[in-house]
């Protein structure tokens, strides 16, 4: 899970915090908010109170009313201290401009700590966690984010299907061109980086977005059809699938680019599939028992050309096996 996913899972609407922070912004108290850091945070610790009592938002929420900051445990349980002097020790740079938030930058770059700052007069939530900075949005704005990208997620999804089948019909025939090749990851990483986009949007949403959860689970994770297609095409083994929500900037890459990320010096004309994509839609079919059979046959097109009984022969395949591959993949092409 993206780490920002984890902090955002803390405060999202139906946790303690979350109210405890909501009702902060509505009464404009502002407040100051430091979860976890222990035992290093107690070093940056000026004054106040020691409490050590069980976390309870309305509480939080009358300790916000004083001007220090409130430390809570890492697992959000406990309240530590309040009313504090945060004073960091280790020296870091910060390039936020009011106190509130340079303190609360500081101290996460520091400590192991997330840190949450709320405005006093603009009602903003930001949340810091090591080098991130993150501003919590208004649930409505999220929702209308979330809906336009399962709109588009659904366009690319169609897409997607569309160019995996002219693929696979030509794989098996042992004529796949690389421009269908990248056209398929082109379109794959767009609905990947969608569907994370999604998900974030669910965990910001927290129980308000269970409606938006229901929608995504109509559209299939294409990330291990991702890491198959890597393995169908990559030049050599030792080439590591690209993490697609990492990639920036893919979806517009050249021939070139895709090229190399698959380990090749420049663009290939034709290339054969291994058989990972396709062979993984066989009903039942294990992990061990496909790379075996790609390991005899090598590739697709000489798995389609191979009999029955030539399947029926390797280790752990066994007729029912071999049968269900060769009616997938060699009948309907005979």
């Amino acid at each position: 899970m993206d780490h920002i996913l984890e902090v955002l899972a803390k405060i999202s609407p139906g946790t303690e915090l979350r109210e405890a922070i909501d009702n902060i912004i509505k009464a404009r108290t502002g407040a100051l908010i430091v979860i976890g850091g222990e035992p290093g945070i107690d070093e940056d610790c000026e004054g106040g109170v020691t409490l050590d009592v069980p976390f309870r938002h309305a509480l939080v929420y009358e300790l916000a009313k004083m001007d220090g900051a409130i430390v809570l445990n890492r697992e959000i349980t406990r309240i530590r201290r309040a009313n504090v002097e945060l004073l960091p020790k280790i020296p870091a740079i910060s390039t936020e401009t009011g106190m509130r938030h340079r303190v609360a930058e500081r101290i996460a770059r520091t400590r192991d700590a997330i840190v949450i700052a709320v405005s006093q007069r603009r009602s903003v939530v930001s949340i810091y966690w090591g080098e991130t900075r993150y501003v919590l949005r208004d649930l409505s704005f999220i929702l209308t984010k979330a809906t336009g990208a399962l709109t588009s997620l659904s366009r690319y999804d169609r897409l997607y299907r569309s160019a995996a089948r002219r693929l696979s019909e030509s794989e098996v025939r042992g004529e796949s061109a690389w421009p269908d090749v990248v056209e398929v990851l082109r379109r794959a990483i767009i609905a990947i980086q969608i569907r994370n986009e999604i998900h974030r949007h669910i965990v910001e949403m927290g129980r308000d977005g269970r409606l938006v959860d229901l929608q995504l689970e109509e559209y299939p994770d294409l990330q291990r059809e991702w890491e198959w297609i890597f393995a169908d095409y990559r030049a050599h083994e030792g080439i590591a699938p690209l993490d697609p929500v990492d990639i920036d900037g893919a979806a517009q890459w050249g021939s070139d680019q895709w090229a190399r990320a698959f380990g090749y010096r420049r663009s290939p004309v034709m290339v054969q599939a291994r058989g990972f994509r396709l062979l993984h839609t066989v009903p039942r079919l294990p992990e061990a028992v496909i790379v075996e059979v790609i390991k005899r046959f090598g590739n697709l097109q000489r798995i389609a050309q191979a009999s029955l009984q030539d399947l029926d022969e390797l280790p752990d395949v066994g007729i029912q096996r071999a049968k269900a591959i060769y009616q997938l993949f060699v009948e309907p092409f005979n």
